[in-house]
């Protein structure tokens, strides 16, 4: 039976080596299980990871909108006692509630004309009608020549801050009763449209002026006939300029102001 005999020797042959790959796979079997089991660890872990992170995510949130809220808070704090100045400001130039209500209300129209702000239009009209009350008749007066003011300010092409020294020298020189010295370099150098304003009104030149100035020549009627005088050409000249982003902000700020006013009296109170 030599047939049978090389067969079951074929057959034993084939049996070792499918007990070798049996036990192979079973020893890869148990490695995949035990790295499973591992990585089941570690996705526990980057789960719980993940917990603490959005834990820590939650409270920081939280944390950001306490702040958030708190700015807020003092923001509007801020800005209602911004308001409540600026309303004192006006009841000093006032004699009554009626009459104060409606110079506000003047002062809203002429800040969005000029494109200026409310509050910064309101404590220059209070400022010029109390330091230089005597070249004012009224407070519509002061308010007319502050707008015009700060128009010519802009048309100058001056930046903030030297649009703010012109505007504080010329108060003062009002205030003083003439216009001479640091208030008068200020000026010419600042405020180019009010140096031209001044020297038509009295036909000179602005060299001459210097001289004009050292004499105590140019009073604060002079300086206030000379800016309406120049009224049309300032306004002209004005609205010429494009309206700007900063521009169309400060009226936004304009009218949150004046819609929130009594919301701020109240939160004052």
């Amino acid at each position: 039976m030599p047939t049978l005999s090389a067969m079951f020797r074929l057959m034993d042959g084939y049996s070792t080596q499918l007990n070798k790959f049996i036990t192979k796979t079973d020893i890869a079997a148990t490695k995949v299980l035990g790295a499973s089991k591992n990585t089941d660890r570690y996705n526990e872990s980057l789960k719980k990871t993940e917990l603490a992170a959005s834990g820590a995510s939650t409270g920081l949130t939280r944390l950001l909108g306490m702040v958030a809220s708190v700015a807020t808070v003092v923001k509007t704090m801020d800005m209602a006692d911004t308001y409540t100045n600026t309303k004192a400001r006006l009841d000093m130039i006032t004699s009554s509630l009626e009459e104060q209500r409606d110079l506000q209300q003047d002062i809203f129209a002429a800040a969005n004309r000029s494109r200026g702000s409310y509050t910064e239009m309101a404590n220059a009209t209070a400022k010029m009608r109390m330091l230089a009350g005597d070249a004012f008749g009224s407070n519509q007066e002061a308010l007319g020549f502050t707008e015009l003011l700060q128009k010519s300010l802009k048309v100058s092409g001056a930046s903030q801050g030297e649009q703010d020294s012109a505007f504080l020298q010329l108060t003062q020189a009002m205030a003083a009763g003439k216009l001479q010295g640091d208030e008068f370099r200020s000026v010419m150098e600042n405020a180019p449209m009010v140096a031209n304003a001044i020297a038509d009104y009295m036909g000179k030149s602005k060299g001459e002026l210097k001289e004009l100035s050292s004499e105590g020549a140019i009073t604060a009627d002079i300086i206030k006939n000379a800016i309406f005088s120049a009224a049309d050409d300032i306004n002209e000249k004005f609205d010429s300029m494009p309206m700007t982003f900063a521009d169309t902000w400060s009226k936004i700020k304009n009218a949150s102001t004046q819609a929130f006013g009594g919301v701020f009296e109240k939160l004052n109170s």
